[in-house]
């Protein structure tokens, strides 16, 4: 039989977790309209800048104009066969665990987008056509337009080739770091040695540094309350990087928040900018603009920004579905909590009720001894 004292540890156990995950719960949800009040509040200006960035690429379609961000498919084609730089993925997560599988989602479509199959069907651009957040999956099929050599996927086999393939990462003698092992059991160390993270938020940077990925910057502590300060200064690095050469490709791997019970994760390319995909929107902007001094000048002065503002954007996003996730994940466990409660007491009465009748029937079986 089941002992009592034992049972009522279990349920002052569990009713101690209840409060503290009641208390989490309105933490999380007095943080949440927050977050959610400053997504809403950004908005309108990350919008005004995606009609501003589009009229300059509009009025730069036919133009002799060049710049380093902007290529055309083709250019992109050659120069990533060329194997001219690195891959780049900004990944945005939580400093802090709770919030159920916000992370873990964020991680597994970092790891889609970084070990693409090739099964996409379009390449997204940073600039969609219709939807500021309906961003498409990266096809690296249709930017290599060779197949695959050997078990690599087409967007593994891309980034070695851009990256000078296995004789460059054995010139520099193979991955580096703590965990090249790990980084093996993975991936070849030449397809590691071809990327580098920038990561936001504790758990991100644990789980890919456990990885052996190269994670160049870490932030921490501002999960859920974001800066713009810092969204500046990683758009400041990828420019400095992107204009360096040093890399070739820059992606941006966050949640999408949709409502307080809906979050995607998403991923969305920051640079290269193609010009061929601003050929819609060139047939609904109808006003034409003259641009002084010219429209390279005005986007090598736009393009930080608008850079800076999409990284803060997805940082809002990401703090109000991590805040959401969390107050979700722990509402839950106190509804769970309450209903294990109420399990216990039930089995506690039940065992307890076995007692007396165990004891009764001993007193019933002795009186009846002495008769």
């Amino acid at each position: 039989m089941a002992n009592l004292q034992h049972i009522r540890r279990r349920i002052k156990s569990v009713k101690n977790i209840q409060k503290i995950t009641n208390a989490m719960d309105m933490i999380a949800r007095s943080r949440f309209n927050a977050a959610r009040e400053a997504l809403l509040s950004n908005l309108p200006y990350v919008a005004k800048t995606k009609e501003i960035m589009r009229r300059v690429m509009t009025q730069m379609r036919g133009q002799e104009y060049e710049h380093p961000f902007v290529k055309t498919r083709a250019d992109l084609i050659a120069d990533q066969q060329e194997g001219a730089g690195k891959f780049l993925f900004i990944v945005i997560a939580s400093d802090k665990g709770l919030a159920g599988s916000f992370s873990s989602n964020v991680f597994k479509e970092a790891h889609d987008t970084i070990e693409y199959d090739g099964t996409g069907e379009s390449i997204s651009t940073g600039e969609d056509d219709g939807d500021d957040e309906n961003f498409h999956k990266k096809n690296f099929d249709a930017l290599k337009g060779v197949k695959p050599v050997g078990t690599r996927t087409q967007k593994q086999q891309l980034q070695v080739s851009a990256t000078g393939g296995i004789a460059k990462a054995t010139a520099r003698g193979g991955a580096t770091g703590g965990n090249v092992n790990v980084a093996r059991e993975y991936h070849d160390a030449d397809y590691i040695d071809g990327i580098e993270l920038i990561t936001v938020g504790r758990r991100a940077t644990t789980h890919f540094r456990q990885r052996g990925y190269n994670v160049i910057k870490s932030y921490h502590g501002i999960s859920e309350r974001p800066q713009y300060k810092y969204a500046k200064e990683i758009a400041d690095l990828v420019v400095e990087r992107f204009d360096s050469g040093e890399i070739i490709d820059v992606t941006l791997i966050y949640t999408q928040f949709k409502s307080a019970i809906s979050c995607v994760p998403d991923d969305v390319t920051l640079l290269p900018i193609i010009t061929d995909d601003f050929a819609k929107a060139s047939a609904t902007l109808k006003e034409e603009y003259i641009y002084e001094p010219d429209v390279v000048k005005i986007l090598n002065d736009f393009l930080p920004r608008r850079l800076a503002t999409r990284i803060y954007g997805a940082m809002l996003h990401s703090a109000a579905s991590e805040l959401s996730s969390r107050m979700n994940a722990m509402s839950n466990a106190t509804d769970n909590a309450q209903e294990l409660v109420g399990r216990l007491n039930l089995f506690y009465n039940k065992v307890r009720q076995a007692g007396i009748t165990n004891e009764i029937n001993e007193i019933v079986g002795g009186a009846n001894a002495l008769e």
